[in-house]
């Protein structure tokens, strides 16, 4: 008789309930080796964030914004976002904070968007030191109204929410990498029990034989241990 490899939910239920201290015993180490990888290993990062208004309108004594004003600095965002990111204006943040970091190193710890497509946009920098995150940024929103209209000609931007060094780190998140450490634990046990078991062509009792082989079973050798385990 051809044999085969198929295992009833029942029987995965048994082997995984045979296996479970296994499984627990796995769990709790993915999780703790996540929770000592980002707690000790990885290092921290922090992060501060400005945000600026881009202003349109070309009368800047007018206090009336009309919605082509509205349109046309939503449309300006992403024009501004690009100029604050080129090498000119990091080069000048570099200097004007005396950090030793390159337009590229820096354009590597900062990110900018529009914040739900408003005319309002925020710039984000994160380094290793939360006072540095914050003096980048914040020397960020010192330049960025004279550059912005040196390159564009027109419009301004105006400081909304000034960047304050982080109390609480960015990164690593502890307790989400903790989680998926004890997750990842948990389903890997799990499918290395499985594994196991279906690969695992021995025959264990009767039960196994009549599955595997078409022939009668015309007796069976008793557990002596656990006979006298029943005399006594």
């Amino acid at each position: 008789m051809e044999e085969t490899n198929e295992i009833s939910l029942q029987e995965i239920f048994m082997i995984l309930w045979s296996k479970v201290l296994v499984i627990i015993l796995c769990t709790i180490v993915g999780g703790v080796a996540a929770f000592g990888i980002s707690t000790f290993v990885i290092d921290p990062t922090y992060t501060s964030r400005i945000s600026m208004y881009v202003n349109n309108n070309a009368n800047a004594d007018s206090t009336v914004a009309n919605i082509n004003d509205i349109n046309a600095s939503q449309k300006l965002v992403s024009t501004y976002i690009e100029i604050l990111k080129s090498d000119n204006v990091l080069q000048k943040v570099a200097e004007e904070t005396e950090l030793p970091y390159t337009p590229g190193e820096m354009r590597k710890m900062m990110s900018a968007s529009s914040v739900n497509g408003t005319e309002i946009f925020e710039v984000k920098v994160t380094t290793k030191d939360p006072d540095e995150a914050a003096l980048i940024a914040n020397t960020i929103a010192e330049l960025a109204p004279e550059e912005i209209i040196r390159v564009v000609k027109a419009g301004s931007v105006e400081l909304i929410d000034q960047a304050i060094p982080a109390k609480l780190p960015s990164s690593p998140n502890v307790i989400l990498n903790t989680i998926i450490g004890l997750m990842l634990g948990g389903v890997l046990s799990v499918l290395g029990v499985l594994v196991a078991a279906m690969l695992d062509n021995r025959v264990k009792d009767e039960d196994d034989l009549k599955k595997h082989y078409d022939i009668p079973v015309l007796g069976a050798i008793p557990d002596l241990e656990a006979a006298k385990h029943r005399i006594k």
